[in-house]
């Protein structure tokens, strides 16, 4: 059933257009956060996971909206997903980390031993 959606939703984005409005850059900064939460997720195992999911959904966006501009696509409109795209992206990122997976434990310790023969 999963498939039948993904297919459908596929063939209806061949029908969507883009505009600068609210409801499209709100769409880029979903589409960040949940990028940047599934990598993440992915990389639950790292002490830096959240930074891992947010540099590779930025990158994507600002290699995918890079090519968009080299094919002449209009330079403000592409600059203003990008930053939609990465503010969802820190926001799914830092959310997927802090409320999502459990923490990592590390081993670092920090003390004072004390030794006293008696």
């Amino acid at each position: 059933m999963k498939k039948f959606w993904a297919i459908a939703l596929l063939f209806c984005s061949a029908h969507s257009h883009a505009y600068d409005g609210l409801s499209s850059e709100l769409s880029h900064a979903v589409g960040g956060a949940l990028l940047a939460g599934a990598v993440t997720k992915i990389y639950s195992e790292s002490e830096n996971r959240a930074w891992i999911g947010f540099a590779v959904s930025t990158a994507a966006v600002v290699l995918e909206q890079g090519y968009e501009i080299s094919r002449g696509a209009n330079r403000n409109s592409q600059i203003k997903d990008m930053a939609w795209h990465a503010l969802g992206s820190a926001l799914g990122a830092w959310a997927t980390d802090k409320y999502l997976l459990v923490p990592v434990v590390t081993r670092t310790s920090v003390g004072l031993v004390i030794v006293r023969t008696f």
